[in-house]
């Protein structure tokens, strides 16, 4: 069973297709928090591009006697951080509120490509003395995702991993990267909250995933889809960690309920065939 790991980005931007109430105020966050520290959930997932979402962590941890490890992510286009990297890091461990990184990730493939040479020797410091556990890098296509794993240095990849994105399509790389020995996370377990719109409001470009959707409306019924997602994702033994994101503490109460490998353990090779032909689509920002 893969680990739970808590996504940040809505505490700090108004996020996900079905989001229609905005940032959960301070009280639902902090509840979101304790409950999720109190139920083994230690690592959150955050980076420079969410907002406000560094000093909402912060503030928690400031007032709070539970400390999560926490990843975050290099944006180039955050011109207002330092550009020394050393200097940055220090500067969101500061604001954190902790002592070191589990991982610090490039957020995209041009950013690695960009300034991964640039900033290795300063970042390979960093890591001999324990300030970030991992360098990592968040990645969509499964071309860049190899041209990564060619970097020994880079310990921890995060790419999509859901219903439709599924091991039809990812099974070799994660394969190939166990047996580099690298770490795993995936994210868009709900692509979006795609998964639990009515099919008759989905129109324009999504419209076509409309007859990959309606496949898996006839495998479970309507209440069933949340926890065939999440289980569908924590049974592949090659994920260490699934990133959740939620509104509310009554959502990861109920998310982390409904985890249950067995019950759809004869269902999931059916998702498995399921061959979405449109692959620019499984990305959200091509919509």
């Amino acid at each position: 069973m893969s680990e739970i790991i808590l996504g940040t980005v809505q505490f700090g931007l108004d996020y996900g297709i079905n989001n229609n109430a905005g940032k959960p105020n301070h009280n639902e966050v902090k509840s979101i928090f304790d409950y999720a520290y109190n139920n083994n959930i230690t690592l959150l997932d955050t980076a420079e591009a969410y907002g406000n979402s560094h000093e909402i962590i912060g503030n928690y941890h400031e007032n709070s006697d539970n400390k999560f490890q926490v990843t975050t992510k290099y944006c180039s286009a955050r011109l207002d951080l330092p550009e020394n990297i050393s200097e940055r890091i220090n500067h969101h461990l500061k604001i954190l509120n902790i002592s070191n990184l589990y991982c610090y990730m490039f957020h995209n493939y041009d950013d690695f490509k960009n300034y991964f040479n640039l900033f290795k020797l300063e970042l390979l410091d960093l890591k001999s003395k324990g300030i970030i556990k991992k360098i990592g890098v968040s990645l969509h296509t499964n071309h860049n995702i190899n041209d990564v794993l060619e970097n020994k240095e880079v310990g921890l990849i995060q790419l999509p991993y859901n219903l439709l994105d599924n091991k039809t399509k990812r099974e070799k790389i994660l394969l190939k990267a166990k047996m580099k020995g690298v770490e795993i996370h995936t994210r868009s377990t709900f692509l979006q909250g795609l998964f639990f719109k009515d099919l008759d409001t989905i129109t324009g470009r999504l419209g076509v995933l409309k007859k990959y959707l309606l496949e898996l409306k006839r495998l479970v019924n309507k209440n069933e889809i949340n926890s065939l997602a999440l289980s569908y994702v924590c049974s592949n033994a090659n994920i260490d960690g699934v990133l959740l994101g939620v509104d509310t503490v009554s959502q990861l109460k109920n998310n982390l309920s409904c985890i249950n490998d067995d019950k759809f353990k004869d269902i999931i090779e059916n998702i498995d065939s399921i061959n979405v032909k449109e692959e620019n689509l499984l990305n959200p920002a091509n919509w």
